[in-house]
């Protein structure tokens, strides 16, 4: 499990970051999600055997923010 900070573009309010957290725990191999709408980012717990960052950046993407990956993580 791998534990990485995305920061987000586009979130407006808190009901944003549910939807980023919705879409982003429905991926396969995302543990947990927590987005922050007051700190613009997500923090996201996964497997990176069965879900790619790339895998990560789309669902955020395709759920209408853009996503960009933090260059800090913690392997867990």
């Amino acid at each position: 499990m791998i534990k990485k900070r995305f920061q987000i573009q586009g979130m407006h309010c808190a009901s944003c970051a549910m939807l980023i957290d919705g879409a982003l725990e429905d991926l396969q191999g995302v543990k947990s999600a927590s987005a922050s709408y007051a700190r613009q980012v997500v923090d996201v717990e996964y497997d990176e055997a069965k879900v790619s960052e790339e895998a990560i950046l789309s669902a955020v993407k395709d759920a209408g923010y853009t996503a960009i990956a933090s260059l800090s993580d913690q392997r867990g």
